[in-house]
């Protein structure tokens, strides 16, 4: 096919191919820089004061069920969003990645449930000082834990089911740091519950909060069943990767806790997040180990990391290359590689735009935002818009071709006017995702090339 003329205009490479409707087809270049973008990347400590130095868009709160209901049946949520600033995170446009915890280990003696609720279990359970540290680990298969915990995932899902502040939700509930495992070996090991219990903690979770992204510490039946995402919190250790996370939700695995087997979840990824936490905050970072730790978040799909995680780290200090290197390397990450249609409209007609959609990330995007196609102007106003029926979940890493078809106005004016991609949020009606090309324009919309609209 004869080509009529190659130029490269403003950062894009087109070509117009010699026939009779000319047909415009832009290469928009990709860009290497590091995208800030919702729900993925860095997960921050909620309670930090600012004293982050990398990018971020999430935050983490560990709910310690000893603060969130201090007195039977009255939960103190006013006072826990103080501490973990909701308002000022709001403010900010980040979200929340929260957890239950019924047993974290610290270095003094203590107690993470409330004590009404140790004296209506009968006091069962065992106080350990262990190499994790010392704390109570409760009885999980009394009944009237199983009970209480059910009601307070109801009052949290009340609070917090239709609140988009909240993104995702870790199943802690069991085990030392919600982390689903307890000191199986020494003088004093702890038992861990079977399955017949443990599902009584994750059922309420599931019925209560519907429509949000659930994630387990590790494969089970019924994550496997209701399709959660799966969090893991010994990230950076290549040991741990190889032989245990991994392994474990491609294989499946009998848990070394009950001798249960556990089946494996290899496409868990596609439809729910794959999170969790470096076991050292700095140390996968060092150039001797990026390279096993970029394939690492690459096997297991990582959208996102914390708190346990470099986020403190230096700007532009000695981790920095490493570290943009790993941001661009998790989440999704997408650039329209080429995008085609007609030369000139006329007021009226359809414009036609047939475009390949790349994800260079690890992992989809889990939200149903719509992708938007619009003409502005030369004076930068949008002339026209439409929304497409495309469902920007199903963007796994790799190419994805598709159409958006835009009636051009009956009354627009003759002109040149640009053509823009975006990908809409939601709560906002904005652009809130920024693509890894060039192109952006100040509104976050990306321009493709321009469109001659006739008479």
């Amino acid at each position: 096919m004869l080509l009529l003329s190659v130029g490269i205009l403003s950062g894009y490479s087109c070509t117009v191919p010699a026939k009779e409707e000319a047909v415009i087809s832009s290469y928009p270049l990709e860009t290497d820089q590091v995208l800030n973008n919702p729900y993925m990347g860095f997960v921050v400590d909620a309670r930090d004061n600012n004293r982050a130095s990398q990018p971020f868009r999430l935050v983490h709160a560990n709910l310690f069920w000893r603060e969130l209901e201090p007195q039977k049946g009255v939960y103190n949520f006013e006072e826990l969003e103080r501490k973990f600033r909701f308002e000022y995170w709001r403010q900010q446009g980040v979200k929340l990645v929260m957890r239950v915890v019924l047993d974290y280990p610290r270095e003094e003696s203590h107690m993470d449930i409330p004590d009404w609720l140790y004296e209506e279990t009968g006091r069962q359970g065992v106080w350990y000082a262990i190499e994790y540290g010392r704390g109570f680990s409760p009885d999980y298969t009394n009944p009237l834990l199983i009970s209480y915990h059910a009601k307070l995932i109801a009052a949290l899902a009340d609070r917090y089911r239709d609140d988009p502040f909240v993104a995702f939700i870790q199943l802690g509930s069991i085990g030392h740091w919600g982390e689903w495992h307890t000191m199986d070996h020494g003088p004093n090991p702890i038992a861990f519950p079977k399955r017949s219990v443990t599902d009584r903690y994750v059922i309420p979770y599931l019925q209560e909060f519907t429509g949000k992204h659930l994630l387990m510490r590790r494969p089970t039946a019924i994550a496997a069943k209701h399709g959660m995402g799966l969090f893991n919190d010994a990230f950076g250790n290549e040991e741990t990767i190889a032989g245990g996370f991994r392994d474990w939700y491609m294989n499946g695995y009998t848990s070394w806790l009950t001798g249960e087997k556990e089946p494996a979840m290899p496409d868990f990824w596609k439809k729910s997040p794959s999170g969790g936490e470096f076991s050292e905050r700095l140390a996968a970072f060092s150039d001797d180990r990026i390279e096993g730790t970029l394939l690492q978040a690459k096997l297991t799909h990582v959208s996102w990391m914390g708190p346990s995680a470099p986020w403190r780290a230096e700007a532009g200090g000695a981790y920095q290359e490493n570290i943009n290197r790993f941001l661009n390397a998790i989440g999704y990450r997408f650039a329209v590689t080429k995008a085609e249609y007609e030369q000139e409209r006329k007021p009226g007609e359809t414009l036609h735009v047939r475009y390949v959609m790349a994800n260079r990330g690890a992992a989809p995007f889990y939200f149903r935002w719509p992708l938007e196609l619009s003409l502005f102007d030369q004076n930068g106003s949008m002339a026209a818009s439409v929304r497409s029926s495309a469902d920007i979940r199903a963007w796994l890493p790799g190419l994805h071709r598709g159409a958006v078809y835009l009636t051009v106005p009956a009354d627009l004016a003759p002109g040149t006017y640009g053509v823009h991609v975006a990908i809409l949020d939601p709560e906002t009606g904005k652009p809130g995702i920024d693509f890894a090309m060039e192109g952006r324009q100040p509104d976050g919309r990306y321009r493709l090339g321009t469109v001659m609209v006739v008479q």
